[in-house]
């Protein structure tokens, strides 16, 4: 198994996969060294504490069967994949963060974070094959709650399979197609979550909005006929006007969170 330590490749272009051709072309690795990252370690010294306030929600709630993705990869198999967003490219997901103050508080800890969901993968269940986002970023799973290991529930990307190992951090570039599985008897649970990588640090407003105007996009090309009957050429120029929106949202979006928290509406919160 190669351990790649990150480095951006040269002549490397940050692109967005969607539809009609989804494909990643570029040099990055599948996989990288969590040594590689080690603005990450908040993570990894408080591993146990996010998970056990995860199965304290549950615990207190019922089991998570959130799927806040505006566009989630298909699922078979007997269970239904729960995604609970608490950021997405910047932009925030209130009501989760107050569920999970802690981990929220974590995350906070760690600057270029831009995404992070707890992923909960239920017994007998098949994440299809998919492409990520962007190249622009790196996605990386904390595994909380892991009952079998490889190759009984494990992850491939493009080409290579990997395991999980409860307390410890798998980075990978989700932009090539990959797929997780779950054969066990019992739920796995990772915090998932994406972040700009020290070379692309300056860019990184940029990668937020343009990937949520990418998704936007997606979001309705998937579910309307007509969009998906428009030319090739008008695409990018729609796109580039959700970006444009999401530019102006994201600051307003922050700036309002911020009042709520010094209002005292939101207790044990840091944003």
């Amino acid at each position: 198994m190669v351990e790649h330590k990150y480095e951006w490749p040269e002549g490397e272009e940050i692109i967005y996969v969607r539809p009609p051709v989804e494909r990643y072309d570029g040099k990055l690795h599948n996989y990288y060294s969590a040594d590689s990252f080690p603005e990450l370690q908040p993570l990894l010294d408080n591993w146990k504490g996010i998970r056990d306030e995860i199965l304290a929600v549950e615990a207190r709630d019922g089991a998570l069967t959130t799927q806040n993705s505006l566009s989630p990869a298909k699922v078979e198999g007997e269970g239904s994949w729960s995604l609970t967003y608490l950021v997405s490219f910047n932009w925030l997901f209130h009501e989760n963060i107050k569920r999970f103050p802690f981990t929220w508080s974590v995350i906070q800890q760690i600057p270029n974070c831009v995404f992070a969901g707890v992923s909960i993968l239920p017994p007998h269940t098949e994440i299809k094959p998919h492409y990520g986002d962007t190249n622009g970023i790196v996605r990386a799973h904390l595994a909380l709650v892991v009952p079998e290991p490889y190759p009984t529930i494990g992850i491939h990307v493009n080409g290579e399979e990997r395991g999980w190992k409860e307390g410890e951090i798998m980075a990978f570039i989700n932009v090539q197609k990959h797929h997780v599985w779950n054969r066990s008897d019992k739920r796995r649970y990772v915090l998932m979550f994406d972040f700009v990588p020290k070379p692309l640090l300056h860019r990184m407003t940029e990668i937020c909005c343009d990937a949520l105007g990418s998704q936007s996009f997606i979001f309705f090309y998937k579910r309307y006929a007509l969009v998906r009957a428009l030319p090739l050429w008008t695409h990018q120029p729609i796109i580039k006007t959700f970006s444009l929106v999401w530019r102006l949202y994201l600051p307003i979006q922050r700036k309002f969170s911020w009042a709520t928290v010094k209002s005292g509406n939101v207790q044990n919160v840091r944003y």
